[in-house]
């Protein structure tokens, strides 16, 4: 544990600029504001969620990336979201195959992480959604609009993506960035190395799920999504995401709470907290993770207040799920030996 202090204190204050890509980051936030306010201005409210998780969480995952490969990861990513927002809500309405259907969900989505980062990060990203709207109770009927509506916030935010590289590139799209795949001897390693991050992911999904599914309260999916959000293949990984993780949520609490105790809350503020957090969440997210925790926070609350939620409850639940979560998978990661990844 003393060896993996110093690296937690470096991860809290250290900021990596060089994977920050201002424009696209502007780009992105500035698309997926538009997506908000233009739904807000029209009354259509229950299209906000998906369409906005689509523009905002593909997004993040092609952020920092040269444009050969970044639209190519941004319809990698809108079709994983897609398929993991039909599958949660076709099963949302029964228990036993949300916790049943966890296990191989959390198993893919931790075990493609041998492909890359990027690939990670979309997994990740998919299991979140797949955990967030499992959690929900809708009709199976609703399964394919959803899915699409997501789709149709991931192809705008790609769309944009193009239209900006083709200008940059004064009218020249240029070729692809070639994918280096790993070698068959890495491959074997790291492969053995996140399908054990799978299983053990599955594991500790399975068991926040359990406890969401049966445990009535508000928002209690807010467990497997911190879940998701918090584990990492390695043993310094995961934790020094769980600090980070936990940092960044009381980070993004009080930001917006704070205002929203002294000044009430609107429409109005919702939207422009909203905006705050998909900047933050969207420039930071690989920059600093902590800062782009906190960014997700604020605009996870602020979406859910467009919903009537009081946004004092909350606060102390996004709070207190994350710092359960924290523990589950602390506690995980040291009854799984994990060995480090080279």
């Amino acid at each position: 544990m003393a060896s993996e202090r110093p690296t937690i204190r470096r991860s809290l204050v250290q900021f990596d600029f060089s994977r920050a890509e201002w424009a696209d980051a502007i780009r992105g936030t500035a698309v997926a504001s538009v997506i908000l306010v233009v739904l807000v201005a029209i009354g259509r409210m229950d299209l906000v969620l998906p369409v906005s998780i689509g523009a905002v969480f593909t997004a993040v995952a092609e952020s920092g990336l040269p444009f050969g490969r970044r639209w190519r990861t941004m319809l990698w990513t809108t079709l994983w979201l897609m398929v993991a927002m039909a599958l949660a809500v076709t099963i949302s309405g029964s228990i036993l195959l949300t916790i049943v259907l966890t296990v191989p969900v959390a198993l893919v989505c931790g075990a493609v992480g041998y492909l890359g980062p990027r690939a990670a990060i979309t997994g990740m990203l998919s299991l979140v959604v797949f955990a967030a709207y499992a959690g929900i109770p809708m009709q199976a009927a609703q399964a394919p609009s959803e899915a699409l509506l997501m789709g149709l916030g991931g192809l705008i935010q790609t769309f944009a993506c193009v239209v900006m590289g083709v200008i940059r590139h004064r009218g020249k799209i240029p070729p692809p960035d070639p994918v280096h795949h790993p070698s068959v001897r890495t491959l074997r390693t790291e492969q053995q190395a996140f399908l054990r991050h799978g299983i053990r992911l599955a594991i500790l999904m399975v068991i926040a799920t359990t406890v969401s599914e049966l445990w009535s309260i508000p928002h209690a999916y807010w467990l497997p999504v911190a879940v998701a959000w918090m584990t990492k293949p390695d043993r310094n990984g995961t934790v020094t995401r769980v600090v980070q993780r936990v940092a960044g949520t009381a980070l993004g609490v009080a930001i917006i709470g704070l205002p929203g105790w002294l000044l009430g809350t609107s429409s109005t503020f919702y939207v422009l907290f909203a905006i705050i957090g998909s900047t933050i969440a969207i420039a930071f997210i690989w920059v600093n993770y902590d800062v782009g925790v906190s960014g997700v926070t604020i605009w996870i609350l602020a979406m859910i207040g467009f919903a009537h939620d009081p946004l004092d409850e909350d606060l102390a639940l996004r709070l207190g799920l994350t710092v359960a979560a924290a523990l589950l998978v602390y506690i995980g990661t040291f009854l799984w030996r994990l060995k480090p990844l080279h």
